[in-house]
């Protein structure tokens, strides 16, 4: 599956204030960690987030979200958003926020 290289330009510009975070190849993408633990990435044409699994339920109902698949499992930390909703400059910055909220809470690696 082909990255969105205009997805994954508008993540990177959106994390460029951050500190601490490192690119990287994954699966099927393109992982962004923050000190060391994965934040967020760009799978395809869509956004990746990691939240809390407390989350998952409310997360999972906003318009372009969907469960993450892999191996014919989907988790309850992974949500994949679509290009077309994290576009829009507030969407992204609302996905990227929930993803810091829960990875903030790990300890560095």
């Amino acid at each position: 599956m082909a990255i969105d290289e205009d997805l994954r330009q508008r993540v990177r510009e959106h994390l460029r204030p951050m500190s601490d975070i490192e690119e990287k190849p994954m699966v099927g993408g393109t992982g962004f960690m923050w000190r060391g633990n994965l934040l967020c990435g760009v799978m395809g044409e869509d956004l990746l987030v990691r939240i809390a699994g407390d989350d998952y339920d409310t997360f999972i109902g906003d318009e372009g979200a969907r469960p993450m698949v892999m191996a014919g499992k989907s988790g309850k930390r992974w949500i994949l958003v679509h290009k077309s909703i994290v576009s829009r400059k507030p969407a992204m910055q609302i996905w990227i926020d929930r993803a810091r909220e829960f990875v903030g809470t790990l300890p560095a690696r």
